[in-house]
């Protein structure tokens, strides 16, 4: 009797007493996306990078200064804490900062270059975000006016623009002979425009062009360059 007592007693003790786990979420999806932005200081450039929802980070930086493309690697936590790693083929500096509604700033240094400074950027907006794919190229209107589609013989076949969630593209614009290598380089989403930094002949060899991106609709985007107006579609029949 004394031990059935006992066992109500406990029973009811843990009733009174029994309050739900309340399970905590404080996920990083919040920061998922793309984001870009710039860094000034011994060095000065852009980055942009991805972030999954798992808080895992992958991206580029690219400095102006001394012509190359670096890659950063590594997470974000719950509370918005970036800690990125600096490769050039080793580990050669760290991207840290904080994330805070939609927008990053803090500190790199780069080892190998003694170099250190700022950064600042933000995530894009859904519609900045629409670059991420790949672009057929569909036609060139020129400054007369004439238009030039994607099937005349000027331009070879199967062109297109690549946008890859590490901030880097692929310009696959060869023309006549077909037989040129494909452009590359990396974008970051600046304030209405998209910055691309071209790499042709090697990292040692960069050029800046200022691209004003627009989207007409979702299969569509069109940009201005060379006294030209440019249209790439995801699907060319549409």
């Amino acid at each position: 009797m004394k031990n059935l007592t006992l066992l109500l007693l406990i029973s009811f003790f843990l009733a009174c007493n029994y309050e739900p786990i309340q399970i905590i979420e404080n996920p990083t999806n919040e920061f998922e996306g793309l984001w870009s932005g710039s860094f000034e200081g011994d060095d000065n450039g852009t980055w942009t990078f991805s972030i999954e929802d798992s808080g895992e980070v992958s991206g580029t930086l690219t400095s102006k200064d001394i012509n190359l493309i670096y890659t950063l690697s590594g997470s974000v936590n719950s509370f918005g804490r970036l800690e990125l790693l600096i490769s050039l083929n080793s580990n050669v500096g760290v991207f840290v900062g904080n994330l805070n509604n939609g927008l990053l700033s803090g500190t790199f240094q780069n080892y190998e270059e003694n170099r250190e400074g700022v950064f600042s950027g933000r995530k894009s907006t859904d519609d900045e975000a629409q670059i991420l794919n790949t672009w057929h190229f569909y036609s060139q209107v020129n400054i007369s006016g004439e238009t030039i589609l994607y099937d005349n013989e000027v331009f070879c076949e199967d062109l297109f623009m690549q946008f890859n969630e590490d901030g880097t593209f692929v310009d696959d614009f060869d023309m006549n002979e077909c037989e040129e290598p494909q452009y590359y380089g990396t974008f970051s989403v600046q304030d209405g425009y998209y910055e691309l930094l071209y790499v042709q002949g090697g990292t040692q060899d960069m050029s800046e062009n200022d691209i004003y991106i627009e989207y007409p609709d979702e299969n569509t985007i069109v940009y201005e360059y060379n006294g030209s107006i440019w249209t790439y579609k995801l699907d060319i029949s549409q």
